[in-house]
């Protein structure tokens, strides 16, 4: 698996940390938690000796001590020390997973034991295991590090780590001391990794579940049990969170996802709130708080985190940065070991989504679409009683992804709209004016709807959103689709490419224009595909990728082009007269048209992965006639103009939408006669607005940031 082990165990003092750690590991692959058993600690020996007695794999195992009650950062005691966001934004336990990946095991097998609450920055090229028996991990430091570890003493004439240390050897271990009192002197530091082989794993099964791995397995280890090394490494740094003040110290100000300009107190660290911030006035930490709680308002050096306790309860503690909760008693007073037992941790989960989605800047592009065969299948209610296949191909213009949204946080709770290539803004100040969505010339009637789709209400919070398309208007590249997919995209959070597209089809409900699934699914996906869905009032689109040899996409790069008519068009009434004329079907003659797009979709698709671009050719013609059947004004004079033009020319040709304008993809008989195409529309433009663009298949499809 990657990260360089075949398993990853974490373990926990119970099963009710076991359930939280599950929780923020779900959808991970090769992630397993293990519980002490009898629902209490048995020690970091016990712990390991029950992970084994467990295991049904060899290979290369982790196992990370992660039982601890983390009381002395309450912040984050409900998720555990493992869990704590660095600052790239992932947990601890990532981090640490990736620097034991680092190490190298002989025979490429063995179990290694860390512990969760400390990241070990090492050589890790200087660490030389041994292939049998035990091997620790140290390096030289002084006394005022001795007196607070662990310290392997070797084979030496002057005493416990007397010698040449750095060179990163491996020395038989002679003793093995807890904390001693020490005043001078260079010693080996126990940096809490542990390495042994699968032989020594097997006898180890057969021990007592109890003890620690640091204090009683070294003495068993020296008495006989198996053989005892340590790799000396050169230096090592730990990143360590003790206390409140650490964590503060460690992580301010880098968890807080708001802009620097509303919180910028470098001495507050805010992290998963989705209540609103009032004042902080420094030495501040906030964590998992819901908006039910309310404005957060905290003086010099208050905490303030939260626990959802059962289905609905919540427990708010509100701490000082110095209160210890191991020494002082807090940890009694407040209760908090059988709360920690009753922590819902989906809700926990919830909160942490709800805040970052309320709390982040982000931003989703998307390329967008050009539709080469079996469109108007894709809508209904013609997919929903013929099924729908479209062939379509995600594209950039002119080396960009023209589709650009970016969601960010308001101090106050006002709703801002900016349309860069519209340069307008407008700014809502109601919920009267999110629900005045219904008319489609309205220039932001398109985000209104999103906010309506996504269950956003006036007075949660304040919202900058901004919108862009680089493209001309009535382009028919599916841009208002694909615009609405990643306005709802931003404001989710996430791209859940079925969601979004089911929430797509709503917003153009809402706005009144009607439309498929086609231009979404298109623009949120990759590269050259097929979207397919079923028969049925629920439409569920598979997508299917269309791998075309490199040879035949250099062919169909150096003989295509895309040309933007000038003639811009309003797709919701093609749609109209469409939809009406399928209604009516004459003969059953719509039907018909509709059963052979959807046959040259799949047609067109296997001959680009057969390399066959003439077949390919034929498709797309015969979908241009069909849709011109489906409805005359799929074209226009202007249209058929610029066709005749460029006719002897061109092996296929069809407008890249619904029809009646926008852009339009032709595919010349051979690059030469491309040459021949550009020549003839450079030197007889049909409007002002005419060109070709650049366009190349977009193999990301929608990505979000932030």
């Amino acid at each position: 698996m990657k990260r360089g082990f075949d398993l990853i165990v974490i373990t926990a003092a119970n099963k009710a940390q076991a359930r939280g750690y599950r929780a923020q590991l779900k959808g991970r692959v090769g992630y397993v938690v293990v519980p002490d058993p009898g629902d209490r600690r048995v020690g970091s020996l016990g712990a390991t000796v029950n992970v084994l007695r467990k295991l049904k794999t060899s290979g290369r195992v982790l196992i990370v001590h992660s039982g601890g009650d983390a009381k002395r950062t309450p912040a984050y005691a409900a998720m555990g020390k493992a869990f704590v966001p660095m600052k790239d934004g992932r947990p601890m336990l990532d981090h640490i997973v990736d620097e034991m990946a680092k190490l190298k095991l002989p025979g490429a097998s063995g179990v290694v034991v860390c512990c969760g609450d400390v990241i070990p920055y090492l050589d890790y090229s200087k660490v030389d295991l041994a292939k049998s028996g035990v091997t620790g991990v140290a390096y030289p430091d002084g006394p005022w590090q001795a007196q607070r570890h662990g310290v392997y003493a070797v084979a030496k004439e002057n005493g416990p780590g007397k010698k040449e240390q750095g060179k990163g050897e491996r020395e038989k271990v002679v003793d093995f001391l807890q904390k001693p009192k020490v005043t001078k002197g260079t010693f080996l530091i126990d940096t809490g990794i542990m390495y042994f082989d699968w032989k020594t794993a097997a006898k180890m099964t057969k021990l007592p579940i109890a003890g620690d791995i640091y204090e009683e397995f070294p003495k068993m280890l020296l008495a006989g049990f198996a053989p005892f090394q340590v790799a000396v490494t050169p230096k090592c740094e730990f990143f360590h969170i003790g206390s409140s003040r650490e964590l503060l110290e460690k992580l301010s100000s880098t968890l807080c996802p708001l802009p620097s300009t509303l919180y910028p107190l470098p001495s507050t660290l805010i992290d998963s709130c989705a209540a609103p911030l009032g004042t902080l006035a420094g030495e501040n930490i906030v964590t998992n708080v819901p908006a039910e709680y309310g404005r957060v308002d905290l003086k010099k050096g208050e905490c303030l985190t939260a626990l959802p306790l059962g289905k609905s309860e919540w427990y708010f503690l509100k701490y000082h940065i110095d209160d210890t909760f191991k020494t002082d008693g807090l940890w009694d007073k407040h209760g908090l070991s059988e709360k920690m037992k009753i922590v819902n941790h989906e809700r926990l989960l919830k909160v942490r989504k709800a805040s970052l989605k309320a709390n982040r800047t982000i931003t989703v592009t998307a390329p967008v679409r050009i539709d080469l065969s079996g469109g108007w299948s894709d809508t209904p209610p013609i997919c929903q009683k013929e099924g729908g296949l479209v062939l379509a191909a995600a594209v950039r213009l002119d080396g960009k992804r023209p589709i650009k949204v970016t969601v960010a946080p308001r101090a106050d709770k006002l709703v801002k709209i900016v349309s860069k290539d519209l340069d307008r803004k407008t700014v809502l100040e109601s919920q009267a004016e999110i629900d005045d969505h219904h008319d489609p010339h309205d220039w932001c009637c398109l985000v209104k709807s999103a906010l309506t789709v996504t269950g956003f209400k006036f007075g949660e919070r304040g919202l900058d959103i901004t919108i862009s398309a680089d493209l001309p208007k009535g382009s028919g590249m599916g841009t208002s689709s694909i615009l609405g997919a990643a306005t709802i995209a931003a404001l989710l959070g996430e791209v859940d490419t079925a969601r979004v597209g089911e929430l797509t089809l709503r917003l153009e409900q809402e706005m009144c224009t009607g439309g498929g699934w086609e231009d979404q699914f298109a623009g949120m996906t990759p590269g050259v595909k097929l979207l397919r869905s079923r028969k049925g009032e629920r439409q569920q689109i598979a997508v299917e990728p269309v791998q075309i040899p490199v040879k035949t996409l250099k062919a169909l790069k150096e003989r295509s082009a895309l040309y933007f008519t000038g003639q811009k068009r309003m797709a919701r009434n093609v749609l109209r007269r469409v939809l009406g004329f399928y209604e009516e079907n004459p003969h059953g003659f719509a039907k018909v048209l509709i059963g052979s797009v959807k046959a040259d979709a799949a047609k067109a698709a296997a001959a680009l992965q057969q390399g066959d671009l003439e077949t390919f050719a034929g498709c797309v013609n015969r979908y241009w006639r069909d849709k011109k059947l489906l409805d005359a004004g799929s074209t226009n004079e202007k249209v058929d103009d610029i066709i005749d033009l460029i006719r002897p020319h061109v092996a296929a040709v069809t407008l890249a939408g619904a029809g009646g304008g926008g852009f339009m993809y032709i595919l010349a008989k051979s690059p030469r006669e491309l040459k021949k195409v550009r020549m003839v529309l450079e030197k007889n433009p049909p409007s002002p607005a005419s060109r070709f663009y650049t366009f190349d298949i977009d193999n990301d499809g929608m990505q979000i940031n932030g």
